[in-house]
């Protein structure tokens, strides 16, 4: 009899356990579709490094001079910094666009302006989502000319195991420049009629729009 009470005992203190545990469960821990969709914000930071991948503080001034026989000067106005949004979904298909995850990256762009003539150069950092069979996502340096955009993934910059975008020394405008690369245009396009050359050291090296306009810097 003794032994009977003892399991009963024992079955009513585990009932009242699991009770006790489950009262205490918040409804955004539950894995079901009867409780709305939680959303989580997340900010990532450019690193110092990141920051400084080319030597530009922003205030530069970059000279440049076409085989046409046109020169620019076009000055920094700052690096402005700001944040790209990416949004993920929540895995609960009950939740469709209305829950998940909001990525927020830093990044930052300089705008290279030359007043006179009305030309501009802009030089962005900062994260892609490009979608093809799949997500993918990186971090580049972008450069925008007249119309025309180069891209270039920031770490093969002046990386010389990156094969395919490493050229190394190049004479551009007399001057031999060592680790230098070429960057794709419309994002991973590989054009060999359109491209920059850059490299860590100095940056913006040539621009080259097509095969009859060439824009080089000027030291």
């Amino acid at each position: 009899m003794k032994t009977k009470l003892c399991i009963i005992l024992l079955l009513l203190l585990a009932c009242i356990g699991s009770a006790s545990l489950h009262s205490c469960i918040k409804p955004e821990d539950k894995i079901d579709n009867t409780y709305p969709c939680k959303a989580d914000t997340a900010y990532y930071n450019l690193s110092d490094e990141q920051k400084k991948i080319l030597p530009y503080t922003g205030y530069d001034t970059i000279r440049m001079a076409s085989n046409m026989g046109d020169t620019i000067q076009c000055t920094g106005n700052g690096k402005q910094f700001f944040y790209e949004l990416e949004f993920k979904p929540a895995a609960n298909p009950a939740c469709g666009n209305t829950g998940g995850e909001y990525i927020y990256h830093q990044a930052y762009k300089i705008l290279f302006t030359d007043f006179k003539k009305n030309k501009t150069i802009e030089i962005a950092f900062g994260k892609e989502n490009r979608t093809s069979a799949f997500l993918v996502s990186y971090i580049d340096v972008s450069i925008i000319f007249k119309g025309f955009g180069f891209y270039i993934f920031y770490d093969w910059i002046s990386n010389s195991n990156s094969r395919t975008v490493y050229i190394g020394s190049k004479k551009v405008n007399n001057v031999t420049y060592s680790d230098v690369s070429k960057t794709n245009r419309n994002n991973s396009q590989n054009d060999t009629n359109s491209f920059a050359l850059i490299n860590k050291t100095q940056g913006l090296l040539q621009i080259q729009l097509n095969p009859t306009e060439i824009w080089t810097i000027l030291n």
